[in-house]
């Protein structure tokens, strides 16, 4: 990237928060609201089958409550699963938007495929593009940009094959993930790894169990702290800044937000929302999240993650361009943090692209 645009990148922040649950739509709309639902995930033939492979498609709880929230604004809902067919059913139906949730079933770009598909029939939709939705599914290529953007990121080191000379910018312990996963899939207290045969095992039990490459980071002993926003361009409105606490959680599990955590241990989540950290550092966390969230094109809403490590340095994890705001989601509970109802906050990610289209 050019010099004069990570200059603009280091000025501060004048960011307009608007009072999103206040707005209300001038008009009944027809919302085609596209979900993928985990009872239906194609059967998939591996060696290995992880059992986080589906985690993040959605529940028919979490789409009666999409649902119902966009219903409470008079609008009519008609539901879709976002699959092969789905083309032909939006040109039948004409809806005014299309309000997309669709993780993917298939495919390394998956959370693209649907707002490839609304581009091409020239459908309106709420969310990421496919431009954005496949660079933030691939951690590597969001870390090249965050790092054309002088923005903090682990340097990383992306393996093909298990045996791969390591990067000596890399030291141990490291951190190992999936390049293309979210919601903490892959992530176990073993992706710490802390020499060449814990790293070596590792990659080569990733690559066969998730299909794809593994990308190495350094590990950052810290704080987990998120923040998430709504809105588009500058008129964006930040939620609290969110941290993890993992005294909840069985003590033999390591200090990492994968899987386990999020969904196999989920009753033992505790969080600190808004995070105990200073009012600088927020500010810092909040103007990192938001230009990661113009770095990388996306729109209506997001949620980036960081470390704090001992130093106090913040280190961009990775940016959600389309994080969930299902009824117990890290989204949901951060605008619960601040007094939105979850209903409220599927209306904001609404009104957020119906703004962007002059529809509001």
């Amino acid at each position: 990237m050019s010099d004069t645009i990570c200059a603009s990148f280091n000025t501060s922040v004048a960011v307009h928060r608007p009072d999103a649950t206040s707005q209300k739509s001038n008009s009944t709309l027809r919302v085609a609201l596209l979900v993928n639902l985990a009872r239906n995930a194609p059967p998939i033939q591996r060696t290995i089958m992880p059992p986080d492979l589906f985690v993040e498609l959605d529940s028919d709880r979490n789409v009666e409550a999409y649902a119902q929230a966009l219903e409470e604004e008079g609008h009519e809902v008609l539901v879709h699963e976002g699959d092969a067919y789905l083309a032909q059913w939006i040109t039948q139906i004409k809806p005014d938007i299309c309000f997309n949730t669709c993780e993917g079933f298939l495919g390394n770009s998956r959370e693209a495929q649907v707002p490839a598909l609304l581009e091409m029939i020239g459908a309106r939709y709420t969310g990421p593009t496919p431009l954005a939705a496949a660079i933030t599914q691939d951690k590597p290529t969001t870390k090249r940009i965050l790092q054309s953007y002088r923005l903090p990121t682990p340097p990383f080191q992306v393996f093909e094959t298990p045996d791969e000379e390591l990067s000596p910018e890399l030291s141990f312990p490291l951190f190992v993930k999936p390049i293309h996963e979210g919601t903490g899939m892959g992530i176990h207290n073993e992706s710490i790894v802390y020499n060449e045969r814990q790293l070596r095992d590792r990659v080569a039990w990733l690559i066969t169990a998730y299909d794809q490459p593994a990308l190495i980071e350094p590990f950052i002993d810290g704080q987990d702290l998120t923040c998430g926003l709504v809105g588009n361009g500058r008129d964006v409105h930040f939620f609290p800044i969110n941290e993890v606490d993992y005294s909840g959680y069985p003590s033999e599990l390591c200090h990492i937000y994968g899987s386990l955590q999020k969904v196999d241990f989920e009753q033992y989540y505790r969080n600190r929302c808004p995070a105990p950290i200073s009012k600088k550092l927020a500010e810092d966390i909040r103007k990192l999240t938001h230009q990661t969230f113009l770095a990388t094109q996306c729109r209506d809403f997001a949620r980036v993650d960081f470390r704090l490590d001992k130093k106090e340095q913040l280190h961009i994890l990775e940016i959600n361009a389309l994080p969930g705001i299902g009824v117990h989601s890290d989204l949901t509970l951060m605008a619960a943090a601040e007094g939105w109802t979850h209903g409220e906050l599927v209306r904001a990610v609404l009104h957020a692209a119906l703004r962007r289209y002059q529809m509001l």
